[in-house]
């Protein structure tokens, strides 16, 4: 039984802190990538197949609202799920997420086994959320 290759996902957050974390946190159960921000997250997603991004949203330059609209442009066949991870969990917010085409909300600060849960859960049954 050959071994399944683990899921590639992108990091977009440019607080190094936060990506030593997240790497530490993820990395033994996904291929994990960084982008520090929107405009480096594009080319990436141009170059590689990612499973799932998680953007943050107070990014520097490119916001990761104008960065998933972007993406979500790109259009090379396939919906990639992109969670917003923010601090901020009002309602106006979240809409606006969801109207950028997110497809799931993270607060700040993450909690790890419900992150890895929610991203399996995601990638075991994309058809389910659209």
């Amino acid at each position: 039984m050959k071994m399944q290759s683990k899921k590639k996902i992108l990091v977009v957050e440019d607080i190094a802190g936060n990506r030593l974390l997240l790497k530490y946190n993820l990395e033994g159960y996904f291929d994990v990538d960084f982008a520090n921000n929107g405009l480096s997250a594009i080319k990436k997603v141009e170059e590689k197949n990612y499973d799932l991004i998680l953007m943050d949203i107070n990014l520097p330059e490119l916001d990761g609202i104008e960065t998933t609209k972007r993406i979500r442009k790109l259009n090379n066949g396939k919906h990639i799920p992109i969670f917003a991870l923010t601090a901020n969990i009002y309602k106006e917010q979240k809409a606006i997420c969801i109207e950028a085409g997110m497809d799931e909300y993270i607060s700040k600060p993450v909690h790890t086994k419900a992150l890895i849960d929610k991203i399996n859960h995601y990638l075991a049954c994309p058809h389910s959320h659209h």
